[in-house]
C-alpha cells in the first residue's frame, strides 16, 4: 500500500513529534497524506494481521443495550427507571440527546435538577463521550478498528511497521525523510515499551487469571521513557491495544481512572454478598480480586448504585 505524501506544510519539531506521537494508527496515516505529498508511505498490507482491523466486544450491541443493562446496577426506583429509560432511548448512535430537558420536565413532572441528577447517573455507568456526541462503536459508528498495539498469546509486543521513502530526490527532501523516519521509529519504541509495561504489571489479567486490569501510573511511565506526562498522555488517550482478553482503549492501563466496565459488576458481586461490610472491608475485597481503589472511591460508587455505607 503506497500513499503520496507533500513537504508543503511546515511543522515545528515539536508540533510534528506530538502528532506523531497522538495521532492512532488509521488517523496518523490519513495526516501524513494529506501533509507530505512529495514522498511515499509503504504500509503493511492488511493481510499481515497487524494491519487487520479488529472489533470491540459491545459493537455487537446497540448503545441503547449497553446503557441499560449498565443502568440495571443503580438500583433506581421504578419513576426515576422510567425517565432513565426514556432519556436512554432518546440518545441517538453517538449518545447526543434527541430531546430538551424541558421537555422531559414536562413528561414526568419533575424539576430539571432531577433530570440533571440522572442524566449524570447514566454517565457514571455509561461509554465515554456520553451526551456530547462523542460516543464510538455503536449503530452506523460501529466502525472497524485499528489495534495500534497488539499483544500477542505469547505477550509479545507489535507494533504496525512505517517506511517512507522519496518520491523525488532533492536535498530538502532526503533531509526531511530521515527526520521523519527518525520520529516514526521513536514513535515504535515508544509504544513497544508501553506495550511491555502492560504485559508487566498485567500477566494475570491478560492470562484470563484475574477481571480487572491494574492501572500504570502516567508519571511512572514518563519517568522510565524520560518524557513528560503530557506527552505519555497523548501517546495513550486516542489509541486502542489488542490484547488475547480482548481489545481495549490503551487509557484502561494508564491513569487512576477506575474503569467502572471491569469495577461496577465486581463492587456489585460484593455488596450482594456482603451488604453489611465497611468501605474498607470491600477495599480489601476489592484488592483481592485486582482491583486497587480507595476507600474514599469505593464510597462514591458505593452509593452510585444504592449499596449501604458502613
Amino acid at each position: 500500500m503506497r500513499i503520496s505524501l507533500d513537504l508543503r506544510r511546515e511543522f515545528s519539531n515539536r508540533e510534528l513529534f506530538f502528532k506523531l506521537i497522538e495521532l492512532p494508527t488509521r488517523d496518523l496515516i490519513e495526516f501524513l497524506k494529506n501533509s507530505f505529498p512529495y514522498v511515499s508511505l509503504d504500509v503493511e498490507d492488511e493481510e499481515t494481521g497487524l494491519s487487520r482491523l479488529d472489533r470491540l466486544a459491545n459493537h455487537e450491541r446497540s448503545l441503547q443495550e449497553e446503557l441499560m443493562e449498565s443502568i440495571a446496577l443503580l438500583r433506581l426506583d421504578e419513576e426515576n427507571e422510567r425517565i432513565v429509560e426514556y432519556i436512554v432511548y432518546n440518545l441517538d448512535e453517538s449518545g447526543r440527546l434527541l430531546v430538551d430537558k424541558a421537555e422531559i420536565c414536562q413528561k414526568f413532572c419533575v424539576t430539571e435538577e432531577v433530570v440533571e441528577k440522572l442524566m449524570e447517573s447514566i454517565k457514571a455507568v455509561g461509554p465515554d463521550g456520553l451526551f456530547e456526541g462523542k460516543v464510538v462503536g455503536f449503530g452506523g459508528r460501529a466502525a472497524y478498528i485499528q489495534p495500534d498495539l497488539i499483544i500477542q498469546a505469547d505477550l509479545s509486543i507489535q507494533v504496525k511497521e512505517f517506511t517512507v521513502s522519496l518520491e523525488r530526490s532533492n536535498k530538502k527532501a532526503e533531509k526531511f525523510l530521515v527526520y521523519l523516519n527518525g520520529l516514526l521509529q521513536r514513535r515504535k519504541e515508544i509504544l513497544i515499551f508501553l506495550g511491555n509495561m502492560i504485559v508487566r504489571k498485567n500477566v494475570d489479567f491478560l492470562l484470563g487469571r484475574v477481571s480487572y486490569p491494574s492501572k500504570i501510573k502516567i508519571v511512572d511511565a514518563a519517568e522510565d521513557l524520560q518524557l513528560h506526562t503530557s506527552t505519555v498522555c497523548r501517546a495513550v488517550s486516542t489509541k486502542y491495544v489488542k490484547t488475547p482478553v480482548g481489545t481495549f482503549p490503551m487509557r484502561a492501563f494508564f491513569g487512576r481512572n477506575v474503569e467502572q466496565r471491569f469495577f461496577l459488576p465486581l463492587l456489585c458481586k460484593l455488596l450482594k454478598e456482603n451488604p453489611d461490610s465497611t468501605d474498607e472491608q470491600l477495599r480489601k475485597m476489592l484488592k483481592n480480586h485486582g482491583v486497587e481503589v480507595s476507600r474514599r472511591t469505593v464510597n462514591k460508587y458505593r452509593n452510585l448504585i444504592g449499596g449501604f455505607s458502613a
